[in-house]
Order: structure tokens, then C-alpha cells, then sequence
């Protein structure tokens, strides 16, 4: 998930969030030093310009006509006033300066792509004679380009290394916190008592790592009081629902009216029912206290469905559901080393759950099959109309409220003793058909 949504990890915002700040910095500063050096880089030329617009004025004179020719890529126009005002020019380089106009003050002027210089000094006879230099400003314009390229790959090439090695320290400065959850995964309800390793750094991590221990905590000692709720309800309950079977059963055996024997007939299946789920409670409160204790004793599977489908026979009418046991003639020993009284809760609820979720007058079987190491008994039964989430029926407290009502703890139960016993339970949903699949190994 990580891989798949990297740009959603803490390492990725980390390393843009620095990219970002760095890159805006770089921007900055890198404006800054181009406007430095050219401005710089743009005063030193046009001094050098006027240093070279002066040395040839001074070598310039004006009748005799004396003119100081430029150096190669300098152009320049010589002139004067005359009395009426009207410029003369006496030299003039041939090329885009005849179209420059003189700006007639001291100073630089950039036109026509061409960069330049005007001065004047008096001449002997009080003519003032005037000097245009120019150059072609691609020059400057070049080495300002290139200026401008270097800080940018400068840049570039200090953000693109900033990047690296902040993705680096971020994975080295969220190893702690990775740890951390590495740690809490292998923690679950059933070893609340493992604690985080914390390590005295006196800063955030320890306080997480410190809060998430002190949450455990609180957690393990909920859970052990509803554990203990669960534990001694179930134990009190299991003494009133006895003497209710006994009462309910002798008055039972004991009256010969249909409608009375109906009643007390259906009073002593909810009882049972209460019983059961007075079981399942307590094997819950177990299995979160300490983990599923098993008392292995040899077991007969046969004997174990026979006398369930015995016992759930009445309740089959009562649905007017069929059922039918088949066991495999290839099937040479049921001998399993097993807990019984558990296994037998197991039969009882993959029988009792395809009982109620089939249609009436459908067949609900179970087939005993062999396998190379053990057995496999499969239960099958008929759904109609009914969408099944196979991969939550074995989550604690999980119902098809659709069909039936109950505590939701059946399928999980059965997951939990099963794989106790070192098997496996597959439930399967398919062409209106729910199969439940649990393969043991023979003693």
C-alpha cells in the first residue's frame, strides 16, 4: 500500500515540502546575484566604453580633420554643430550605427541592438566636437545569457540535490516511527501484555512510545474486566438455564395436552439456544484471557455427527429443511486427537447455520471425505437470494441479520477451534450454494 501511494507518505510531503521551501530560496537568492552581477558586469563595460569614447576623442581632431579609428566591433560617428544648430558629421562607421540617433547627453544608450556611448569636449576654436560609440549589444546580451543559464542549472542542480538528501534524512529521521510500527503490528487483543520497546531520546518519539504503552494498558485492563463480566455471567447463567431445562423437560414428559407440549417444546429449544450461546460466551472469555486450552483425548468423528444430527433433527423439521450424512467408503479410521466437547461445538454450528440459512424443504448434507493426512467434512446447503461476505462470516460478532439473528460469534469460534487444532476451515459462496469446508489431521 506504501508503494502504491507513495505520494501520500509522510518520506514523499517531507522531501516536496523541503524541495519546495529550498527551490524558493535558491530562486531568490539566484535573482539577487544575476541582478548583482549584471548591474556590476554592465557598469564595468560602460566605463571601459567610456574610457575608449574618451581616448579617441582625445585623439580626434577637427580642422585638419585628425580621427582616432575604432578598434574591430566598435563603431563610431565624429560630429559637430554648426552656427545654425544643424549637426555635421565628420567620420562615420559604416553599418547600423548611421541609424542610431545621437542622445546628445552624456551618458549609455541601448537601441537597435546596439550599446553605446556619447561625450563631447570643446576643440580649440570653441566648436564642441561629439562622439557616438557603439557596440553590438549581443555581447552582453550572451554573456548575461549565460550568466543566467549557470545560476539556473546552479539551482537546478542544488534543489535536485537538496531532494535526494532530504528523502535520505526523512527515511532515517521516520526509521524510529517505523519501528514503533513494526512493533505495534505484532501487537493484538490476544497479547495486549507485549509493550512497545522505548527508548529514552527525550523528545516525540518517546512521548508516542510511552503514550501508546499507556493506551495498551488501559486497554488490557477494559479487556480483562469485560473478560471477567463474561467469564462470571456465563457461569451464573449456566445454573438457572440447568434448572429451567430439568423444570421445562419434566413438565414436558409429564403433560399430555398438544397445545402445552407445543409450548414447553418450544421453550426447551430456546433454552437450549441460551445454553449454547451461554457456551460461546464462555469459550470467548478464554480464548482473550489465555488462548484456547485444548484437552486432547481420542475422538470419534463419526459418533460426534451422528449424535449432532440427532440432536438438531427436531430443529430440521421445525425449518422443514432435510438432512443427510454421507460418509466415505474410502475412509478407513475416524479416530481423531482431539478436543471433543470443542469439536463438538463446531459441528453444532455449521449444522445449526445451514439449517436456518437454507430455504424451506431444501437439503442441507455433510460429507466426510478422506484426505492424505486426515479427514475433510464438508456442509452444504442451498441460499436464495441472499449476498454473502464470506470473509467477515469469521469476524467476532458477524451476522447475517437478513436471515437470522444471533451473537455473531459461531463462525468465529469455529475458526479459532479449528485452527487451534491445527486445521482449516474454508467457507465458500457459490452458483446459490454456501459450502463450509474443515480439513483435520488423524490422530
Amino acid at each position: 500500500m506504501l508503494n502504491r501511494h507513495f505520494y501520500k507518505s509522510i518520506r514523499f510531503k517531507i522531501t516536496l515540502v523541503f524541495s519546495v521551501v529550498f527551490l524558493l530560496i535558491n530562486i531568490v537568492l539566484s535573482s539577487f546575484t544575476y541582478r548583482y552581477f549584471k548591474n556590476t558586469y554592465l557598469n564595468n563595460y560602460n566605463k571601459y566604453l567610456f574610457n575608449r569614447a574618451k581616448t579617441i576623442l582625445s585623439r580626434t581632431e577637427i580642422n585638419p580633420d585628425l580621427i582616432a579609428l575604432p578598434d574591430s566591433g566598435e563603431s563610431i560617428r565624429i560630429f559637430y554643430h554648426d552656427n545654425s544648430g544643424r549637426p555635421v558629421t565628420v567620420f562615420q562607421s559604416p553599418g547600423p550605427i548611421a541609424r542610431v540617433l545621437a542622445p546628445y547627453r552624456h551618458g549609455v544608450t541601448d537601441t537597435l541592438e546596439q550599446h553605446g556611448v556619447y561625450l563631447e569636449r570643446e576643440n580649440y576654436d570653441g566648436r564642441p566636437v561629439e562622439i557616438l560609440l557603439t557596440v553590438p549589444n549581443k555581447y552582453i546580451v550572451a554573456r548575461l545569457r549565460h550568466l543566467s543559464l549557470m545560476l539556473l542549472l546552479t539551482t537546478l542542480a542544488s534543489v535536485l540535490a537538496g531532494s535526494v538528501a532530504s528523502y535520505f534524512a526523512s527515511a532515517w529521521l521516520l526509521k524510529p516511527i517505523r519501528n514503533l510500527a513494526r512493533q505495534a503490528a505484532d501487537i493484538n487483543t490476544n497479547r495486549l501484555d507485549k509493550l512497545l520497546n522505548v527508548r529514552p531520546t527525550h523528545d516525540e518519539l518517546q512521548q508516542l512510545g510511552e503514550t501508546i504503552n499507556n493506551m495498551l494498558g488501559r486497554i488490557a485492563h477494559e479487556q480483562e474486566i469485560q473478560n471477567n463480566f463474561f467469564a462470571a455471567a456465563s457461569h451464573e447463567l449456566r445454573t438457572p438455564l440447568a434448572i429451567l431445562q430439568a423444570e421445562t423437560e419434566l413438565r414436558l414428559n409429564n403433560t399430555a395436552e398438544v397445545s402445552e407440549r407445543s409450548l414447553f417444546q418450544s421453550q426447551l429449544t430456546e433454552i437450549k439456544r441460551l445454553q449454547q450461546v451461554v457456551e460461546q460466551f464462555l469459550l470467548v472469555s478464554q480464548l482473550k484471557h489465555k488462548g484456547l486450552v485444548l484437552n486432547h483425548q481420542p475422538t470419534d468423528l463419526s459418533d460426534q455427527l451422528l449424535t449432532v444430527f440427532a440432536r438438531n433433527a427436531q430443529l430440521a423439521q421445525m425449518q422443514q429443511t432435510q438432512i443427510v450424512l454421507n460418509f466415505s467408503n474410502d475412509i478407513s479410521s475416524f479416530q481423531l486427537n482431539a478436543d471433543a466437547d470443542k469439536l463438538e461445538v463446531v459441528w453444532q454450528n455449521l449444522l445449526q447455520n445451514a439449517i436456518k440459512h437454507s430455504p424451506k424443504g431444501a437439503t442441507v448434507t455433510c460429507e466426510v471425505l478422506p484426505t492424505a493426512d486426515g479427514l475433510k467434512v464438508v456442509f452444504k446447503n442451498k441460499v436464495v437470494g441472499q449476498s454473502i461476505a464470506v470473509n467477515e462470516l469469521t469476524n467476532a460478532f458477524t451476522t447475517n441479520r437478513s436471515v437470522t439473528s444471533g451473537s455473531g460469534l459461531g463462525l468465529w469460534l469455529c475458526r479459532q477451534i479449528i485452527d487451534a487444532h491445527g486445521g482449516s476451515l474454508q467457507l465458500l459462496a457459490k452458483k446459490e450454494m454456501f459450502v463450509a469446508e474443515v480439513s483435520l489431521l488423524l490422530s
